[in-house]
C-alpha cells in the first residue's frame, strides 16, 4: 500500500505548504487504498485518520445509513467536533504528506478549523470515509464500548454456568421414586446426595425463579434502551434460557414436594412474560443499530449483518426453535402437578398399557425437551457472543473482563442453595430440616410415605415437658423377604438437652427386635370391644422424671408412650385419635 506522498505524485499533486493540503485530497486517499473493509492491512491510514472522530461518544455524529448499499452518513456538523491538540498531532504525522506532516502544532490547529469553516461539506465527506473504511481499526482500538458488562461480563457468564450446572444436576437427581431412607452422614452416598437435592429443590426454585425474573424485564428494556443491539440479542437468549430452567426446576419440585400457591403462580408469571417475550422477539433482529454498532460493522438492514460475518434469519430461527422447546418442557411439567398427577394412568385402575407409557413420556419431557433446550439456547449465547469478541476486539474485551455490582449479585445468588445443599447432604435430611422450624415443632416422615418399597422412615418425638425436658427417639423399618413377617424393628437413640443445658438420656420405647406394639384402633378392632385398649406398661421402657415443685414437694410426671408406627404418643392417657388416621373406627360410646 503506498503511502500518501507517493499517491500524491501519482496524481501529479505538488504541495509545498500546508494551506495548499486539501482534506478532499485525503478522503480520496482513504478510499482509493482501503479496499477490504475487513483487512487489517489498513491501520496505518485508520488509526491516525480516526483520531479525529469523538470515539468515546460515537452517537454524537448521528451516523446513518442511507442507500442500496447503506453507506453510513454523518449528519453532525463538523465545527462541533472537539479535537484535542494530542489528536491532532497524531492525525498530521499519520496522514499528512511528507514534509508537512512535521508541521507545528499551532499551523495544524490551523488547518483543521479552516478546513471545518471553509470546506465544510468537504470535511464531512472525509468524516463519512473514515467512518464507513475504518471501522474495524478504530473499533478493535479500545476507545469505544461495545456491550453491556452485566450481559456480556465474565461474571455473568459464571453466573450463568453455575444456573446450568445446578439446573441439570437438580432436575436429573429429583426424578425417580422417593428415598425412603433416613438419609444421615453414615447412610451411603448416593441416598444423602439425592435425599439433599430434593430439600433443597424449593429453595434453588425460587432463586431462579428471581433471577429469571430480573432478566426477562431487564431484556425487555434492552430492546429499548441498549448500547447495542447485540446486548438485545445475548439479553433476549439469556432470558429465555433461564425461563427453561425455570420449567425444569417446577417440575422436580411438584414431584417430591407439596404443593403451595408461590410455585404455580412463579410457573404462570415466567409462561406469560416468555411468550410475550417471543411474541416480540422478531423486533430484536430489525431494532435500529447504534452509532457504535453503525460505525464499527454493523449496518441496518431488514436482518441482521456484521460484515464479515452474516448474523442472518437463518441463525435467528433458533429463537422458535428454542421456544417451542420451552412449550414442551412445561407442557410435560404440568404432569407433575399435584393436580394432575392424581389422575395418571396405573394398572390399578385399569389404565392401558399404552395410555401410561404417554404418560410417562409426558413427565419425561422437562428433562428432555429442556435440555435440548437449554442447549440451544447456550450455543445461541456463545455465538453471539464469539461474534462481538471477533467484530469489537478489545472494544468487547475490555466489558467482557469488568466486573460490575450486577454480575456479583448473579453469582451469589446461587450461594445460599448450595449452603442449603450442604447442610441437608452433612447433617441428614430430618435434622436438618428440624433446625430451621421454630422451637416446638419436630419433622418426621410419615409411614408409607413414597409409595414404594425399601425402607420406610418413622421418627417418634415425644412431647416436650416443662421447659423444654424431653427426648425423641428415630427408628426405621427394614422390609426384608417375606412381608411384613419379615420387618425388623431398629432404634437410635439421641440425647436432648433442655434450655438449662442439663443432660437427660434418651430413654428407648420399643422392647427388643422383632416387637412391634399394637396401635390403640388394632387393639380396638381386635378385642371388639368399645372400650380404650390396653397396652402392657410392663412390657415397655419407660422414662419416669421426678421434680421438685415449691415446697418440697414431689411430683411424678405420667409415663409416655410411643408407637412405633404411626408416631403417636400418650401422656398418662389417650389422646383423641384423629378422624383421618389409617385404620381409625369411631368407638360406638
Amino acid at each position: 500500500m503506498a503511502g500518501i506522498t507517493e499517491w500524491l505524485s501519482s496524481q501529479n499533486i505538488s504541495l509545498e505548504r500546508l494551506d495548499q493540503l486539501e482534506i478532499s485530497y485525503l478522503t480520496n486517499f482513504i478510499q482509493s487504498q482501503i479496499k477490504n473493509l475487513t483487512a487489517d492491512n489498513n491501520t496505518v491510514i485508520c488509526q491516525p485518520a480516526s483520531r479525529v472522530l469523538p470515539l468515546a461518544n460515537l452517537s454524537s455524529l448521528a451516523i446513518e445509513p442511507t442507500g442500496p448499499n447503506n453507506t453510513l452518513i454523518v449528519d453532525l456538523d463538523p465545527i462541533n467536533i472537539d479535537v484535542g491538540i494530542l489528536d491532532l498531532s497524531f492525525f498530521a504525522n499519520g496522514l499528512f504528506p511528507s514534509p508537512l506532516n512535521k508541521s507545528r502544532i499551532g499551523d495544524i490547529a490551523e488547518w483543521w478549523q479552516n478546513a471545518t469553516h471553509k470546506d465544510n461539506a468537504a470535511t464531512k465527506d472525509f468524516l463519512n470515509a473514515v467512518v464507513n473504511k475504518c471501522g474495524r481499526t478504530f473499533c478493535k482500538s479500545g476507545y469505544i464500548t461495545v456491550g453491556n458488562p452485566d450481559i456480556v461480563g465474565i461474571g455473568m457468564i459464571v453466573a450463568i454456568a453455575m444456573l446450568l450446572v445446578l439446573t441439570i444436576a437438580f432436575s436429573a437427581l429429583s426424578f425417580g421414586p422417593l428415598i425412603s431412607t433416613v438419609a444421615r452422614p453414615s447412610a451411603k452416598i448416593r441416598f444423602s446426595f439425592r435425599a439433599a437435592c430434593i430439600g433443597t429443590v424449593d429453595e434453588l426454585f425460587s432463586a431462579v425463579f428471581v433471577f429469571a425474573l430480573a432478566l426477562i424485564v431487564s431484556t425487555f428494556v434492552f430492546r429499548y434502551k441498549t448500547d447495542t443491539r447485540f446486548d438485545a440479542l445475548m439479553a433476549n437468549a439469556l432470558s429465555m434460557l433461564c425461563a427453561t430452567t425455570v420449567v425444569m426446576l417446577a417440575a422436580s419440585y411438584w414431584a417430591h414436594n407439596k404443593e403451595r400457591p408461590h410455585a404455580t403462580g412463579s410457573v404462570f408469571v415466567i409462561a406469560i412474560l416468555t411468550t410475550a417475550m417471543f411474541a416480540t422477539h422478531a423486533g430484536v433482529a430489525n431494532m435500529h443499530a447504534s452509532a457504535a454498532e453503525l460505525a464499527c460493522g454493523i449496518v441496518k438492514r431488514q436482518v441482521s449483518t456484521i460484515r464479515g460475518d452474516p448474523f442472518d434469519m437463518k441463525k435467528f430461527h433458533f429463537v422458535p426453535v428454542g421456544f417451542g422447546l420451552f412449550l414442551l418442557a412445561l407442557f410435560g411439567a404440568m404432569f407433575h402437578h399435584p393436580w394432575i398427577h392424581p389422575h395418571r394412568p396405573s394398572k390399578a385402575k385399569g389404565s392401558g398399557l399404552l395410555l401410561r407409557i404417554l404418560w410417562k413420556m409426558a413427565q419425561s419431557l422437562p428433562s428432555v425437551a429442556g435440555l435440548i433446550g437449554l442447549i440451544v439456547w447456550t450455543w445461541y449465547f456463545l455465538n453471539t457472543w464469539e461474534m462481538m469478541k471477533q467484530t469489537y476486539g478489545n472494544t468487547f474485551s475490555k466489558n467482557l473482563k469488568t466486573w460490575g455490582f450486577g454480575q456479583y449479585l448473579a453469582i451469589f445468588t446461587w450461594l445460599p442453595p448450595v449452603l442449603s445443599f450442604v447442610h441437608l447432604f452433612w447433617g441428614g435430611l430430618e435434622v436438618s430440616l428440624e433446625k430451621r422450624l421454630p422451637q416446638g415443632w419436630r419433622v418426621y416422615k410419615e409411614d408409607g410415605a413414597g409409595g414404594g418399597g425399601g425402607n420406610t422412615a418413622v421418627k417418634v418425638v415425644t412431647r416436650e415437658k416443662g421447659q423444654g425436658e424431653g427426648f425423641s427417639l428415630l427408628g426405621w423399618k427394614d422390609k426384608k423377604k417375606g412381608g411384613r413377617k419379615g420387618e425388623e424393628m431398629r432404634t437410635t437413640h439421641y440425647q436432648f438437652k433442655n434450655r438449662t443445658d442439663t443432660d437427660h438420656s434418651g430413654m428407648g420405647l420399643f422392647n427388643a427386635q422383632g416387637t412391634e406394639y399394637q396401635s390403640p384402633q388394632a387393639a380396638y378392632r381386635g378385642g371388639g370391644g368399645h372400650q380404650s385398649p390396653d397396652i402392657g406398661y410392663d412390657d415397655l421402657q419407660v422414662g419416669f422424671e421426678t421434680r421438685d415443685i415449691g415446697g418440697g414437694h414431689t411430683h411424678h410426671q405420667s409415663p409416655e408412650v410411643g408407637y412405633t408406627t404411626q408416631g403417636y404418643y400418650s401422656d398418662g392417657g389417650y389422646p383423641p385419635t384423629p378422624a383421618d388416621a389409617p385404620g381409625y373406627y369411631r368407638p360406638g360410646h
